[in-house]
């Protein structure tokens, strides 16, 4: 266990060097995690048997990025002493706008006259930023969003990526694992929250898509959990757990991630279909918006103190593989000095094109508003 300020030292020593590594913050916690190379070869995982950290690309017909290894953590990330800058507004040409615009009652189009149930619209929107500090954007993101998977992640080779994603796509603790549905986003003004229709038929619709995807697999314990309000910074969403347990070893995490990824609530569904309808009409590339990262297959220590008289620093010695995959949302691409914003939203035959727009603008000021 070292510190947060050695985690910085090695950062930023990363960064002169230029060479891979990627930090990151657990959600609702304390705790860093690092993970670097010491040359710039990029590994990929293909079969998610690897240790390391994963960062895989919206596309899931192209190989995730590896990053080897095992982390190394501290638990001392104080977000008291991070301060917090605010850009009052992300803006967006009116070209901009009528472009989503026109994008979004496309697929309400399509929605009505196909098969598509529902598709996820996004676009990508640069803010020129000659100053950027990249080790600072991290810190000021832990400090505002407590309770998201806050990441920097870096190859000189791929480029450098950053975000506060809210969404989980895969928890696996031994046997055990946990995913969830989200969908569904309005501003946070006040604890008293009310969901319109169409949100609440969009989670339902990502909930039950999700679960018959799992249905194929051996699973005991399998629960829908309540649907629970999640809060993002300024943002809420609609939150479904499903968790469940492994009653065999041949359940690999390949399949898994097949079975998952991408996700409606990234996506849309049909699968297919949906992802034909983004790859003709959104017109640029989404990369690794909408991916996937995190750690894989690390070892934890899951020691526990024997309980027996007058025997003293003994533990039963535990040692459980986990999976910690999130999907990534609220994040930007830095490169030619400009911080590119990836945003989008969900798409259904009740959406309202110009709610859509607006969507995307309250979900631009995640990362906008600490830039």
């Amino acid at each position: 266990m070292i510190t947060t300020e050695e985690i910085f030292t090695i950062v930023n020593k990363q960064l002169e060097e230029d060479l891979p590594f990627v930090v990151y913050k657990f959600p609702n916690e304390n705790r860093l995690g690092i993970l670097i190379q010491s040359t710039n070869t990029v590994y990929y995982t293909r079969t998610f048997e690897e240790q390391g950290f994963a960062f895989a690309p919206f596309d899931s017909e192209k190989e995730a990025i590896l990053l080897p290894g095992s982390p190394i953590y501290a638990n001392d990330f104080n977000f008291d002493t991070i301060v917090t800058k605010q850009l009052s507004s992300v803006r967006a040409s009116e070209f901009e706008k009528d472009s989503h615009i026109d994008l979004v009652e496309k697929a309400i189009d399509s929605i009505i006259h196909t098969d598509l149930q529902k598709v996820v619209i996004s676009r990508k929107q640069k803010i020129d930023k000659q100053d950027f500090n990249a080790l600072d954007t991290f810190k000021r993101l832990g400090s505002k969003y407590a309770t998201a998977f806050v990441y920097l992640w870096y190859h000189p080779k791929v480029g450098m990526w950053l975000g506060a994603t809210p969404e989980s796509l895969l928890s696996i603790n031994g046997r055990s694992f946990e995913t969830v549905a989200l969908a569904g986003t309005q501003r946070y003004s006040s604890d008293d929250i009310v969901w319109g229709a169409k949100e609440q038929e969009e989670q339902e619709l990502v909930t039950r898509e999700i679960i018959s995807n799992l249905e194929n697999f051996k699973l005991l314990n399998f629960k829908r959990h309540g649907i629970e309000n999640h809060r993002a910074g300024d943002l809420l969403h609609l939150r479904t757990r499903i968790t469940g347990t492994f009653s065999t070893a041949e359940v690999s995490i390949e399949s898994l991630l097949k079975a998952l990824h991408p996700t409606p609530a990234v996506c849309g569904f049909p699968r297919e279909d949906a992802k034909n309808f983004i790859f003709n009409n959104e017109h640029y590339p989404r990369s690794f918006y909408t991916g996937f990262l995190g750690e894989l297959n690390i070892l934890q220590d899951k020691s526990k103190p024997r309980n027996r008289r007058n025997v003293e620093n003994l533990v039963y010695k535990t040692l459980t593989k986990s999976t910690q995959l999130f999907v990534n949302l609220r994040c930007m691409q830095y490169k030619n000095h400009a911080a590119h914003l990836y945003i989008g939203g969900g798409i259904t035959r009740d959406s309202n094109a110009v709610n859509e727009w607006e969507e995307t603008v309250n979900k631009a000021q995640t990362i906008a508003s600490i830039l």
